[in-house]
């Protein structure tokens, strides 16, 4: 699987992302020298969405929580359940 690592050079100091295969080793492209591959500095995760959401093919948008995606299908007049929803708020059963 390709990553995005961070990699610095301990000979001439050059560092910089890379795409890599996690145990691939890139080389300094000056110094022909194996790249060290810095630590990670912080890893956020936001449940299986991941960080940044996911496309909803059906409301046609961009999703970030579950909470934006109730508040979209209640302003577009949808459930999840189908049909309309009644007019307090709750779904058809």
């Amino acid at each position: 699987m390709l990553r995005l690592y961070d990699f610095e050079c301990k000979r001439c100091g050059v560092s910089g992302e890379k795409i890599v295969e996690e145990n691939e080793q890139p080389f300094c492209g000056i110094c022909e020298v194996p790249l060290w591959r810095l630590p990670v500095k912080f890893k956020v995760s936001m449940g299986a969405a991941g960080a940044h959401g996911y496309y909803d093919d059906n409301l046609e948008t961009y999703i970030h929580t579950n909470k934006q995606r109730r508040e979209v299908m209640r302003q577009r007049g949808v459930s999840e359940y189908g049909g309309t929803p009644k007019p307090d708020g709750e779904a058809w059963v």
